[in-house]
């Protein structure tokens, strides 16, 4: 009895610590844990140089994910200036990438994404633009990650995905809001 009691007491100090250290990572850093919101499906595209890319490539990465088309006129430089942004901050964090898919396959050709990246000034080693088959892409977009119109991609989400090392979604952000863009920065950081 006199053993229990004292293995009973000794754990209630480490206990203790460990709430503490719970409430003041929450209350103080303001840090809790994402939720998880899906997980993204296999998928395989071309990337800038003629190559296949996978999702296996992404394993063991935190990464950000967009939907844009290169003609746009709308919210697709804002997001993607935006995403220059983080790549730029985290560009020598070897555990973060970045993926943009372009939901206009019929223009948006491997070179024409190779040329949308500079414009950027994009390290296509970390930050992967992609195209395929309208059919794969919208398939991700709208079954994979739950972004856009099904029927017109034109209209596809001005939201950016963070995935998580597993290949989970752990949130989005309007692509086209700082403040939005500041939470992905803080997030990403959250999941190293």
């Amino acid at each position: 009895m006199k053993r229990t009691t004292f293995i009973t007491l000794s754990l209630i100090p480490v206990g203790i610590i460990l709430l503490l250290s719970i409430f003041l990572k929450e209350r103080v850093l303001g840090e809790k844990s994402l939720p998880i919101l899906g997980e993204v499906p296999a998928f395989e595209f071309t990337d800038t140089e003629f190559q296949t890319f996978n999702k296996k490539q992404l394993d063991g990465k935190v990464w950000v994910a967009d939907f844009i088309f290169t003609t746009c006129a709308g919210p697709c430089p804002v997001m993607t200036e935006n995403l220059a942004w983080i790549h730029r901050s985290y560009l020598l964090e070897k555990e973060v990438d970045l993926v943009t898919l372009t939901v206009n396959p019929a223009y948006d050709s491997p070179q024409v994404l190779k040329e949308y990246a500079n414009k950027y000034k994009a390290d296509t080693r970390s930050w992967h633009f992609l195209t395929g088959s309208k059919e794969s892409i919208l398939d991700l977009a709208y079954k994979g990650f739950k972004l856009g119109d099904e029927e017109d991609p034109i209209y596809h989400s001005p939201k950016i995905a963070l995935i998580d090392k597993q290949g989970r979604i752990r949130g989005y952000y309007m692509g086209t809001e700082d403040d939005e863009i500041k939470r992905l920065f803080k997030d990403i950081a959250k999941l190293l």
